[in-house]
């Protein structure tokens, strides 16, 4: 943290009390501002940001490979590390997802089961990205030289992440779209919206 950053809240604080005193009369309503801005300074040196994405040692890139467990739509343990399929969003567990003439289904779930189909018992190689997000490694991951992450775009249970993968899925998301695949077959909400985190793959 920047010295700049540590002291700016204190020299609110300061130019409170200066204001506070200058007026020659100490009021409730002053005492109370002024208690506001300490509380403000004080919270803001005590409270840390939020971990979402940051960088990996490089020596912890290499490939990592073995038998998966499959945790949802998009993520999966290899040994004790836990993989965070870069580029995607899948839809999550607890989501459903409606179709012509059916009152509903359990699309996340069904997401998670096209993953286990996906990789049916082979060995997963997973290439991470350099970053890690909420402690999971980010990866692009493949079985016998397949693009797992876009396959998972292509059963329309999984999105495009733009901001993430610049695109790099976006025509395998089309071509789900357009043959109406998974969920693209009804109605759905998107994962990030379901999460209450809209734009956070870069897009509506």
């Amino acid at each position: 943290m920047s010295r700049r950053r540590s002291t700016a809240p204190w020299l609110a604080v300061g130019a409170a009390l200066v204001a506070l005193i200058g007026t020659g009369q100490v009021t409730e309503a002053g005492l109370e501002r002024l208690g506001r801005s300490l509380w403000r300074a004080v919270t803001s040196q005590t409270q840390a940001p939020p971990a979402h994405r940051r960088e990996r040692p490089a020596a912890d890139d290499a490939p990592i490979t073995g038998t998966a467990r499959i945790v949802d739509g998009d993520t999966l343990d290899l040994g004790q590390t836990r993989i965070r399929m870069g580029g995607i969003d899948a839809l999550e567990h607890d989501q459903t997802c409606s179709r012509p003439g059916d009152r509903g289904y359990d699309c996340g779930k069904l997401a998670r089961d096209a993953l286990v189909g996906l990789i049916g018992g082979a060995t997963v190689s997973c290439q991470p990205d350099g970053t890690e997000t909420y402690g999971r490694t980010v990866a692009i991951c493949s079985v016998g030289g397949r693009d797992l992450n876009a396959a998972m775009v292509r059963t329309g249970l999984a999105f495009d992440c733009p901001r993430f993968s610049g695109g790099r899925y976006a025509e395998a998301e089309r071509a789900a779209r357009a043959s109406r695949s998974g969920a693209w077959a009804g109605s759905f909400e998107f994962p990030w919206k379901h999460r209450g985190r809209d734009n956070a793959c870069g897009r509506d």
